[in-house]
């Protein structure tokens, strides 16, 4: 027990350390955090076992995708959201399509066409984990940095949906076209719904609940509600948590004047909803859980066979060549050259698919550990593409290629 406290306090500090690193290397630290679960666990010094988790690892990976998708929603802007639509759009979703049909074609013989699916449709996102802070740390334009940004924080939607709403075809019922739009559709649509009005409720509730004593527990549980409401109702508690955090980030117009009288009796800046200091503990306790999340991650890789890390290798390398090709047209011409290069290969996949691919495994008992294995290679193996190519952009001889590739962007 003693060691298992002190290797907790060391993970710890070196995860604070990691992301120090990162801002200095841009080496991502969720690459490093899987280093040092895999250093940890049973592929390394044998200090931690996967089994010493028991039923809490489950239900910790639940709390870590309700938590990061909240303070996911609470970071989208509205505003940059309509600004800033028209130029991600195009990138976001033809290349969320072409990671999905590659994903399901490549990976159907290895686990099956509808989980190799719906696998595409967990990876058809880009991880703002790692995306958000790149791009910070990379001299780029500050419209390609919203593009990358935008991306990142719109596909965290598609890779919810789309995958539990695929699910019942991956457990092998018989469904209908219209039940499975329904399923795509109607319940996401519903599950929204839940978040708007636990949102809206939130913001009427929110002054009082600040007067107690723990008041950041109150938002998580609230939260933890919301979740649980919703996947009793067999929506998708994911949304939920998702709009939930977007309505009480960016509240509805009726209730702006009574947040602003609250602003002004607990010292917040007039109309912001969320404050400063709000924000660091939220941001404090995502830390918490994708430290936790990843380090759990590298303790379950046994990398017993090669073949999950091969076609992981083959779906990255298939998912990195069409974004090339589809940035070439997608990306906005306005900006440079060097920008959309980086944009090109800026698509590792992170915390929510491996979050997903975890909760969507404990619903298919027979395929699910080989999706999940199938899913964790893949952000092992994107984040490493990630990590090498965008400081390729800049060596000389790929500069060119770059360059010429994307010959009709702005040369700088």
């Amino acid at each position: 027990m003693h060691a298992a406290i002190l290797t907790l306090g060391l993970v710890i500090f070196l995860g604070h350390l990691l992301s120090a690193l990162f801002r200095r290397t841009r080496i991502p630290d969720v690459l490093l955090l899987v280093g040092l679960g895999i250093a940890l666990g049973p592929v390394g010094l044998h200090w931690v076992m996967r089994e010493d988790f028991g039923r809490v690892g489950p239900v910790l990976t639940s709390i870590a995708l309700i938590v990061i998708l909240f303070e996911g929603g609470l970071g989208l802007s509205v505003a940059s959201l309509r600004k800033g639509l028209v130029d991600t759009s195009a990138l976001t979703f033809a290349s969320a399509a072409a990671t999905m049909a590659l994903v399901a074609y490549l990976a159907q013989d290895h686990i099956g066409f509808w989980p190799a699916l719906i696998v595409g449709g967990i990876l058809s996102g880009t991880s703002s984990a790692v995306v958000l802070p790149m791009v910070a740390a990379l001299p780029l334009h500050e419209r390609s940095k919203t593009v990358l940004a935008l991306e990142s924080a719109l596909t965290d939607v598609l890779t919810i949906v789309v995958p539990f709403g695929l699910l019942p075809l991956a457990l092998g019922g018989e469904m209908s076209g219209v039940d499975l739009a329904r399923d795509v559709t109607v319940k996401p649509i519903m599950a929204a719904i839940l978040g708007l009005a636990g949102g809206i409720v939130w913001l009427y509730l929110q002054s009082g609940a600040r007067r107690l004593p723990h008041f950041f527990s109150a938002v998580f549980a609230f939260v933890f509600v919301l979740y649980g409401a919703s996947e009793v109702m067999e929506f998708s508690g994911a949304v939920t948590a998702l709009v939930a955090g977007v309505v009480i980030s960016n509240p509805p117009r009726f209730l702006r004047e009574r947040l602003q009288r609250a602003a002004e009796v607990e010292g917040r800046a007039v109309g912001e909803a969320i404050s400063a200091f709000d924000r660091s503990i939220y941001a404090e306790v995502v830390f918490l859980m994708k430290l936790f999340f990843f380090v759990y991650l590298g303790l379950t890789l046994q990398f017993e066979s090669a073949r999950p890390y091969v076609v992981a290798g083959t779906l990255v390398a298939a998912i990195y060549a069409a974004r090339t090709v589809l940035t070439r047209f997608t990306f906005p011409r306005e900006l440079p050259a060097r920008d959309a290069g980086v944009a090109a290969v800026m698509a590792p996949k992170g915390l929510a698919a491996a979050v997903i691919a975890s909760a969507v495994a404990e619903q298919l008992p027979e395929i699910g550990p080989q999706l999940k294995e199938l899913t964790f290679a893949v952000v092992l193996v994107s984040i490493v593409a990630t990590s090498v190519l965008v400081p390729l952009v800049d060596v000389p001889g790929v500069r060119g290629v770059v360059g010429w590739w994307f010959g009709g962007y702005r040369p700088k």
